[in-house]
């Protein structure tokens, strides 16, 4: 039963994700997947993102199947629970804002309530627990280099976002990112 729990909490992001991206295309009349549209760096980060989370899903996948022989089954599923969470009440906190990359002239607000208040990147950190608790339960040296890949995307993302709303949003961003930090609150 452990076994296949962080399968079913990535379909269960994954869904929550596809639906959010409708909500957001139904209510603003701008598409959520600014990826679609990206270029360079952003591009490259975008398809590390991609093949490493498919990478991180195999694995769930596997282990579901007992293809995989758990290394920490428990552990790894509660922080997988844990990033999957976080990952969702992020985006319904993001609202219309919520966006998958980033697009010039594409920043209709930066949110600071909610987990905002604690991160400026809530849903890359659940996402990131999220690769980090397959990597405990699997254990394999395969995952866990998913697992860094996928972190360093969102590092990567991060960065580019960053930019973007510190262009869009001037003084008023840039003080939110001296008060709350990039990550975690420390």
């Amino acid at each position: 039963m452990v076994s296949t729990l962080p399968l079913a909490l990535f379909a269960l992001v994954l869904i929550a994700t596809l639906l959010r991206g409708r909500a957001v295309r139904t209510r603003s009349g701008t598409s959520a997947w600014a990826f679609a549209d990206a270029r360079g760096i952003q591009r490259l980060s975008g398809i590390a993102f991609a093949v490493s989370a498919a990478a991180l899903v195999v694995a769930a996948a596997l282990l579901a199947l007992g293809h995989i022989a758990p290394v920490l089954p428990s552990t790894g599923a509660l922080i997988v629970a844990t990033g999957a969470a976080i990952v969702i009440v992020a985006q319904v906190q993001m609202g219309n804002a919520w966006r998958v990359g980033v697009r010039d002239g594409d920043a209709p607000l930066f949110v600071t309530v909610g987990l905002f208040r604690f991160s400026r990147n809530p849903i890359f950190v659940g996402m990131i627990l999220m690769a980090l608790g397959i990597a405990l339960a699997t254990g394999t040296l395969w995952c866990w280099i998913a697992a860094a890949v996928f972190a360093i995307a969102c590092h990567i993302q991060t960065r580019i976002e960053e930019a973007h709303l510190s262009r869009e949003f001037g003084p008023a961003y840039d003080d939110f990112r001296r008060r709350v930090p990039r990550w975690l609150v420390m």
